[in-house]
């Protein structure tokens, strides 16, 4: 099977620094594209009574936070002589929206951390990355 088209879902956890890091070797030698896709969870921002332009400003602060740090993944991507694609994208659910992109995109690789920035779900393999593992249409690589 030909990898040239890798996701990697990125939420900041070491996990998914890790993920990334197992994504950029694996570009190297088969010298594949990686796109990093960071979901930005919308249900989380704030209680029914709070004011809708709260939330926007709360999506466009993130938004830009996240983009502070992805930009350092595509500054090592570039030193590695990898092409990389940066995508925050909004999500109800994050596992669905990974799955979405990842067909959306043609992705034949995701490389994603074993458990994300939640804690109760450390005790088992992570939530999102159960759900990616048993829906995906593609390999899925589980960085612990």
């Amino acid at each position: 099977m030909a990898i040239t088209n890798i996701l990697v879902p990125f939420d900041g956890s070491s996990y998914s620094v890790k993920a990334f890091n197992a994504a950029l070797g694996i570009a190297k030698r088969k010298k594949a594209k990686i796109n990093v896709l960071t979901c930005l969870e919308k249900e989380n921002l704030g209680a029914w009574y709070v004011d809708k332009r709260v939330n926007e400003k709360i999506i466009k602060d993130a938004k830009k936070f996240a983009m502070g740090f992805l930009s350092k993944l595509e500054k090592t991507a570039k030193d590695s002589d990898v092409s990389l694609s940066i995508h925050i994208l909004e999500a109800k659910s994050i596992s669905k929206r990974i799955l979405r992109f990842a067909d959306s995109k043609k992705i034949n690789l995701i490389v994603i951390g074993s458990h994300g920035q939640t804690g109760f779900n450390r005790f088992l393999l992570g939530s999102v990355s159960n759900a990616v593992c048993q829906s995906a249409k593609c390999p899925v690589l589980i960085i612990k």
